[in-house]
């Protein structure tokens, strides 16, 4: 496929949300503020090429160039119980 549905974390402040655009093509699916995380989270389009976890995304979040990373599923880990 062209596009991929990836996880992402934002580096930093901001909160992606849906439409969001992807720099250098792509858009965002959905995001939020993670509690657990302290950070924001997402889902977004992008192109194949730019899918790998580890990847840099910028996203272009209500007009500020937001750093985002490209993490693999589950974005939330819990702690195993011990």
């Amino acid at each position: 496929p062209a596009e991929r549905l990836v996880p992402f974390t934002i580096s930093g402040k901001g909160i992606a949300r849906q439409g969001d655009a992807v720099v250098g093509g792509g858009v965002v699916t959905s995001g939020t503020h993670s509690p657990s995380l302290g950070v924001g989270i997402g889902m977004a389009y992008v192109p194949a090429a730019m899918a790998a976890p580890g990847t840099t995304l910028e996203l272009d979040v209500r007009g500020r160039v937001r750093t985002a990373v490209v993490v693999e599923k589950p974005i939330y880990r819990p702690q195993e119980a011990a």
